[in-house]
């Protein structure tokens, strides 16, 4: 499957990391969220540090699409998001 990418400014599902005390959280959409209905939503996010899978988190419809992370820090950090309509995305920790 491909991966797709973008800027987090201008595309609803590129996911966006930030770093936290104790880890990272993952949103999906910028400014806005991305919609969470039935018909259209993120079924998962996950999260990698220095290339290795640390967490997943999964989503239905009416959550909010925002997921932290308890885990070590790492120098390359990335998440990757799919969307139900659109596909596989991934965005870098800014």
């Amino acid at each position: 499957m491909e991966v797709l990418t973008g800027n987090v400014n201008e595309n609803k599902h590129v996911p966006f990391v930030e770093e936290l005390e104790n880890g990272y959280r993952v949103t999906v959409g910028k400014p806005a969220l991305h919609p969470m209905a039935e018909v259209h939503l993120i079924e998962f996010v996950e999260l990698y540090v220095d290339g290795v899978l640390v967490g997943k988190k999964e989503f239905e419809a009416g959550d909010t699409p925002v997921a932290e992370f308890e885990v070590e820090k790492g120098k390359e950090v990335y998440a990757r998001e799919f969307c139900n309509l659109h596909g596989l995305w991934q965005g870098e920790l800014e």
